[in-house]
């Protein structure tokens, strides 16, 4: 397994780049309804939101960590609920970035979201104590 803090650097730029990947997909696919509407063609609304491939390319990013992370030993059961950050990260963008209401419901889930990967971190430094 590699050293901690390399994980820790994948982890971050997975989470980053699908929370970020999410919020160009939903941009991308605002103007291409808006673009098809207006009767362009579809290639012709792809070409012009670039916004898709670039989220698209994020996603992959996402994952070749993910698969980084399994080639290194991590537990299935850590890397999918740690990677569920990305939930919290793309709501926060997307009150940022896109204006979309963040009620008190969907903190809370944030917030329990956040308490779980907690509990799931907490449990690999527990099970890698001598």
């Amino acid at each position: 397994m590699r050293p901690f803090f390399h994980a820790v650097v994948v982890f971050a730029i997975s989470i980053a780049s699908l929370s970020v990947g999410n919020i160009l997909l939903k941009m991308g696919m605002d103007r291409y309804g808006a673009l098809t509407a207006s009767g362009l063609s579809g290639l012709q609304a792809l070409m012009k939101s670039p916004q898709l491939p670039l989220g698209v390319a994020l996603m992959t990013v996402q994952f070749i960590g993910t698969l980084t992370l399994f080639k290194w030993g991590w537990d299935a059961s850590v890397v999918v609920p740690v990677m569920g950050l990305c939930y919290a990260g793309t709501a926060i963008l997307g009150k940022w970035m896109l204006g979309e209401p963040v009620n008190a419901m969907r903190w809370l889930g944030i917030f329990l979201i956040l308490l779980g990967v907690l509990f799931v971190a907490r449990s690999v430094t527990q099970a890698k104590a001598p």
